[in-house]
């Protein structure tokens, strides 16, 4: 069977300039921010690529770690610490939402926090001092700032023990019990 189509050129020609294509659009995606294999794969379904087309752009991607989800994690926990902090599990749901397992996620988690030689613990005494200076203002009852400060905690996604310890060791209760 011939493989030649309308302009002359074969069908693997043709294939070669939609993973072109598909590259292209894939470099433009990332020239805004590092992302995930899935959520490049995504996009490029969207713009209406085969998934074969999509999966040799991937492979090319891949291979010029243009596309490196390890790598992704790493960016994302060290933006992380170091401008809005969050808890690990936090980190971990997050990072799920955009295409990468707990168990890929966790270990390069782990990894950074040692290298940048801060713990969860760390942390959340810094989310506490900016939040506890804000809600803190014109506050008399501890009770209602710990509370608050230990739900807010929870919610960036901070372990619910060392959110507790953290505002205790913070913000003493004086032996009241909240």
């Amino acid at each position: 069977m011939d493989e030649e189509i309308r302009d002359g050129g074969t069908a693997s020609d043709a294939s070669e300039e939609a993973a072109r294509r598909a590259i292209d659009a894939a470099l433009n995606f990332l020239s805004y921010r590092q992302r995930t294999g899935r959520e490049v794969r995504r996009k490029l379904a969207e713009r209406g690529f085969s998934p074969a087309t999509i999966e040799a752009a991937m492979q090319r991607l891949a291979a010029v770690r243009l596309v490196d989800d390890e790598a992704f994690v790493g960016a994302y926990v060290r933006d992380r610490i170091a401008h809005r902090p969050i808890g690990v599990r936090r980190m971990i749901q997050e990072l799920y939402l955009k295409g990468i397992p707990r168990e890929a996620a966790l270990p390069v988690i782990e990894e950074v926090l040692r290298e940048e030689e801060t713990d969860e613990r760390t942390l959340a005494e810094r989310v506490v001092e900016k939040k506890g200076r804000t809600l803190a203002k014109g506050r008399r009852d501890v009770l209602v700032l710990r509370r608050r400060l230990r739900d807010h905690l929870i919610r960036r996604g901070f372990d619910t023990r060392v959110a507790k310890d953290v505002v205790e060791t913070m913000f003493p209760s004086g032996g009241a019990e909240d």
